[in-house]
């Protein structure tokens, strides 16, 4: 009776054991999905300065022309600014671009690395 239930005892610690483990190695793996979405920010080129620039997303480009640095970081839905890695071609104030992130930080306006930059206009 006794080896019975010690036998028990060691399959549930074993099987807890087991899904413990598992869990850990599941959640700690790599996520290999290729998701641009997750690092890309599309938006206008408010703002150009050296190897910095500053996109906004929901801000047309009359209002880039009339408005404020500061204005228009307010009436945009979201403003980044990215540090340009490589330089962009013919990148312009107005241009619509998509932005590669690689690093960016939750500030309002963000200020973030990005790794590639594509003029989409």
């Amino acid at each position: 009776m006794k080896t019975r239930m010690q036998m028990k005892k060691k399959l549930v610690i074993s099987v807890i054991l087991i899904t413990v483990l598992a869990s850990f190695i599941v959640g700690c793996s790599k996520d290999t999905t290729n998701n641009e979405d997750k690092t890309t920010m599309e938006g206008i080129v408010a703002k150009i300065k050296d190897n910095q620039i500053l996109v906004v997303e929901g801000v047309t480009n009359e209002e880039i022309k009339v408005l404020a640095e500061e204005d228009m970081i307010k009436k945009a839905q979201s403003a980044a600014y990215f540090e340009l890695k490589q330089e962009v071609k013919n990148l312009k104030i107005g241009n619509k671009v998509k932005v590669w992130i690689e690093s960016l930080d939750t500030s309002n306006p963000a200020y973030g690395i990005s790794s590639k930059v594509e003029i989409l206009n």
